[in-house]
């Protein structure tokens, strides 16, 4: 069987079964850029394909530089070990599903290794960088207003920018929004009152200044907001506030909404739960590494067993007296 065939059949079946968009574009890359380097070394049939052919193909990627992946490509230097790390995750996933059809006798990328990857501290916005970014909002514009607002959300729900993007009228209610997460998961995050009543009055006086016939909560000057133009306002909004030294976007206000949540006093499992993910150990993993000891101590307090005793008081005791 031709292997291209085979990652095509592979990608209908993704878009079957209500993979995400941009999951199945993402698949569509990676098995592609293996295919074509397949293809230079002469093999185009799924069942050629060895472990060590894809071991071969991993170091291709850790080595090459960009034109020869993507020949005219924009982009400079190597890849890093973690997004080989995901050319790795698709590769298995692919394999495993063709071991699954009944495709090929055994699974070649049984025992692909992911590249190691230093352990990076993602740092979070501070008090102060959401202050400057708020404040780098000019609310006279309607894109101004509609940017603070979107800042607000992110930072209230912590939701992924996909699904800010997706948000619909529907979906808004006064203390909650549903979101259609990844895997086309339903589930509910709650709002705060403040941003509860500014979401409201941004959609009941300012979003129709768009004049944008779209049920979309977020909208744009040509229709509704992408993902992409969404990380692009937010990091034009991090320039004109003056934070330097680290990465402003949607996804930072994710991992902002995280550590707060917990600093905060919030509880783990809930926090998965908001955050859309199908385990605390994912929260863990990739949202908790700039919670330190420092931070849980904060709420000490308000959840050691000690607050919710009754003490005794205790009386000094009175020293005896040496008779002379």
């Amino acid at each position: 069987m031709q292997l291209s065939e085979v990652i095509e059949q592979y990608m209908i079946d993704c878009e079957n079964r209500g993979v995400a968009e941009g999951t199945v574009r993402l698949y569509r890359r990676d098995l592609g850029l293996l295919a074509q380097w397949l293809r230079r070394v002469g093999v185009v049939a799924l069942e050629g394909v060895t472990l060590a052919l894809l071991r071969q193909f991993l170091n291709f990627l850790l080595t090459s530089g960009p034109d020869d992946r993507f020949p005219g490509a924009t982009i400079r230097g190597r890849l890093a070990a973690s997004t080989v790390g995901t050319y790795v995750s698709v590769v298995k996933v692919f394999f495993q599903w063709c071991f699954d059809e009944e495709l090929l006798d055994a699974n070649p990328a049984a025992r692909l290794s992911r590249p190691k990857t230093p352990q990076k501290v993602t740092p979070a916005f501070t008090p102060e960088h959401i202050d400057k970014m708020l404040a780098a909002c000019d609310t006279e514009t309607r894109s101004g207003l509609r940017d603070y607002v979107i800042l607000l959300v992110l930072l209230d729900t912590g939701m992924r920018v996909s699904e800010l993007c997706n948000l619909r009228l529907s979906d808004v209610y006064p203390r909650y929004v549903k979101v259609l997460g990844k895997g086309q998961k339903e589930r509910e995050i709650g709002l705060h009152p403040e941003v509860s009543k500014v979401l409201w009055k941004y959609i009941q006086k300012q979003r129709a200044s768009f004049g944008i016939e779209d049920d979309h909560v977020f909208l744009g000057e040509r229709g509704p907001l992408s993902p992409a133009g969404v990380e692009m306002s937010i990091r034009l909004i991090g320039r004109r506030a003056g934070i330097t030294g680290m990465r402003v976007s949607p996804h930072i206000m994710r991992h902002t909404f995280s550590k707060e949540y917990l600093k905060q006093g919030g509880d783990i499992f809930k926090l998965s739960r908001e955050l859309g993910h199908s385990g605390v150990q994912i929260t863990q993993k990739y949202y908790l590494t700039d919670f330190n000891s420092s931070d849980a101590r904060q709420v000490h307090d308000a959840y050691s067993p000690i607050s919710r005793m009754k003490l005794r008081k205790t009386k000094e005791g009175k020293k005896s007296r040496r008779k002379e």
